[in-house]
C-alpha cells in the first residue's frame, strides 16, 4: 500500500476520464465549470450566500472527480453535501440576514440541523419543483451510499475461492464504466438544477450579476438529455 502511488493513479484516472466515459464526463465537466462561474460580481450584501456557494462549487467538483477516480461512496457523500449547501445558498440569497445561522444575542451559532431545516422548509414552499428534485436525490443517496452498509462493499471487496483463495479489498472500486457514466450523468443533472435554481432566486431577489457563461445552460441541459439517451441504448 502506498498513498503516493494511489494519488498518482487517481490523477491518471482523471486525465483518462474523457476517453473512458465520453460524453457523460464531458457534460459533467462542463456543468461543474459553469456552476463555478455563474456569478460575475455581487451587487448587494450576500456574504452568507457566497460562503455557501463556495461549498456548492467545491463539493460538486469533488463528486465529479471522485466518480472518475472510482470512489463511488465518496462521490455520493460529496453530492449530498453539495445538495445541502445548495439549499442554504438559495435561502441566503433570498434572506440576507444572519439570524437563521447566528444567534448574536446569545453569542452562539445555531445548529446546522436547525438552520438547514428552515432552509429546506422555505425552498419547498417557494421553489417546489427544485425542492422535489433535491429531496428525491438526497433520499436516494441516503438509502444507497451515505451510510455504511455491507451492500457498498460490492464495489471494492471480492473473494476468489480455490486452492489459492484470494481476498480482495481494493482501494479503488472495481471497473464498471456503465455505472460511472450513470453517476456522471446524475452529477451533471444535479449541477444543472443547481445553476437553474440559483439563477431563479437571483432573478427574484437579486444579490449578484450573472456571468455570460450561463447563456450556455440550455445547451448543457440538452447535452445531459443526450447522455441519458446514450445510457438507454
Amino acid at each position: 500500500m502506498s498513498l503516493h502511488l494511489y494519488s498518482a493513479e487517481e490523477h491518471q484516472k482523471l486525465i483518462d476520464a474523457e476517453s473512458r466515459y465520453g460524453n457523460a464526463f464531458v457534460n459533467a465537466y462542463n456543468t461543474t465549470i459553469m456552476l463555478s462561474n455563474i456569478m460575475m460580481w455581487p451587487i448587494s450584501d450576500c456574504d452568507l450566500f457566497i460562503r455557501f456557494y463556495s461549498q456548492v462549487k467545491k463539493y460538486h467538483a469533488l463528486s465529479l472527480v471522485s466518480s472518475v477516480r472510482q470512489h463511488r461512496v465518496q462521490a455520493k457523500m460529496d453530492l449530498r453535501y453539495f445538495l445541502e449547501s445548495l439549499v442554504n445558498a438559495a435561502f441566503t440569497l433570498a434572506h440576507t440576514g444572519t439570524r437563521n445561522y447566528f444567534d448574536h444575542e446569545n453569542k452562539k451559532i445555531n445548529t446546522p440541523h436547525k438552520a438547514t431545516g428552515l432552509a429546506y422548509k422555505w425552498i419547498e414552499g417557494a421553489y417546489g419543483g427544485y425542492s422535489k428534485f433535491i429531496k428525491d436525490l438526497k433520499d436516494e443517496i441516503n438509502g444507497e451510499t451515505a451510510h455504511a452498509h455491507v451492500v457498498n462493499s460490492q464495489h471494492n471487496f471480492d473473494f476468489i475461492p480455490g486452492v489459492r483463495a484470494e481476498i480482495i479489498t481494493s482501494y479503488f472500486d472495481f471497473d464498471d464504466n456503465d455505472l460511472v457514466k450513470v453517476d456522471l450523468w446524475q452529477c451533471a443533472k444535479a449541477g444543472l438544477y443547481a445553476i437553474d435554481l440559483i439563477l431563479a432566486v437571483q432573478k427574484d431577489f437579486g444579490g449578484f450579476l450573472p456571468s455570460r457563461e450561463v447563456e450556455g445552460l440550455g445547451g448543457l441541459m440538452a447535452d445531459n438529455d443526450a447522455v441519458l439517451s446514450e445510457l438507454h441504448t
